[in-house]
């Protein structure tokens, strides 16, 4: 089990020196929660980085380079204490299945707020082992066959805390999965600020990170497919 009482260290990986600075400023605003232990702008330099410095987390993009970036994720999470988290723009394309397939352990949306990003690192970072790789094999599998796994017990008992409103929300997102969070909000007669409360509230209930790990999860367990949404009972409170 990772120690609590040492500093996260991060890796960055990306091409574009002002996403660098940004996510350096990001997590060593976070000390001693976390801190910056390298960062590379190739993805040559950033495998002999990581075997030097061994860090926690690697913050991971995609981008073009000499190398694979899936083939890099693999090579960087052969180590099973360096754990990828690929950094994903919300119109980027990039291969989410293939990258948990490769191994990388989660998603975050560049767009996602900035206090979202650092409980991802923190979640990846204390993540079980075996529910990663429970939920790869799952996802990899809606990938290829395009069909809904089952729920299990516990799923549903999770899904069970779930309120009438914070599934109109998932629903919503899953209809979506492009649209922006003041979109959705203005779609439903709420704020900005209150889409963000629900949505980690939903993302504490079911376990999850972030925007792409509950369109996932919605899509792998089914969550908008027994029946529609239920009539709208947004209420904001002053």
């Amino acid at each position: 089990m990772p120690d609590q009482r040492k500093p996260i260290r991060v890796m960055l990986v990306d091409c574009r020196p002002l996403v660098l600075m940004g996510l350096h400023d990001l997590i060593n605003a976070r000390k001693p929660q976390m801190e910056v232990s390298g960062q590379a702008s190739t993805y040559a330099s950033a495998l002999d980085l990581a075997d030097q410095l061994r860090p926690n987390v690697v913050f991971f993009s995609f981008f073009p380079d000499a190398l694979n970036p899936l083939e890099v994720v693999a090579q960087l999470t052969r180590n099973a204490r360096m754990k990828v988290l690929v950094l994903k723009g919300l119109y980027e394309a990039v291969p989410v299945a293939q990258a948990i397939e490769a191994g990388a352990r989660g998603i975050v949306l560049a767009e996602d707020p900035t206090e979202s990003i650092v409980r991802a690192i923190v979640t990846v970072h204390h993540r079980d082992v075996g529910r990663d790789r429970a939920w790869a094999d799952g996802l990899s599998g809606y990938a290829a066959n395009g069909h809904i796994p089952l729920r299990c017990n516990q799923e549903q008992m999770k899904q069970a805390r779930l309120t009438l409103r914070e599934r109109e929300l998932i629903h919503a997102i899953v209809g979506d999965p492009s649209a922006k969070y003041i979109s959705i909000a203005e779609r439903l007669g709420i704020s900005e600020h209150t889409v963000h409360n629900h949505l980690s509230n939903i993302y504490q209930k079911l376990n999850l990170i972030n925007r792409i790990d509950l369109l996932m999860y919605a899509l792998k367990h089914g969550l908008t497919n027994d029946q529609p949404p239920p009539e709208s009972t947004w209420v904001e409170l002053d």
